[in-house]
């Protein structure tokens, strides 16, 4: 079976996942200063950015991330594709 788009709901939005959260360390979310625009982090669980500009990606970090792996998430900018 083919992995769904929407992977947000297989990630739970607490504190313990923000914790592990990697987003902030990422050169896409820094680049674009995605901290200034909901939900700031853990797209994973919350969705993508809600930046009112295209999200101009250079590197990503998500295949890296413990909870995309925990998760067997597939789709890597999580902040662009939620």
């Amino acid at each position: 079976m083919k992995p769904s788009v929407n992977v947000t709901q297989n990630v739970d939005d607490t504190e313990e996942n923000l914790e592990k959260c990697i987003c902030k360390l990422c050169p896409t979310f820094r680049n674009n200063e995605l901290a200034k625009f909901s939900p700031n982090a853990l797209f994973c669980a919350r969705g993508e950015s809600k930046i009112p500009s295209k999200i101009k990606t250079t590197n990503c970090y998500c295949l890296g991330c413990d909870l995309f792996i925990k998760h067997g998430l597939v789709i890597s900018h999580l902040c662009v594709h939620g």
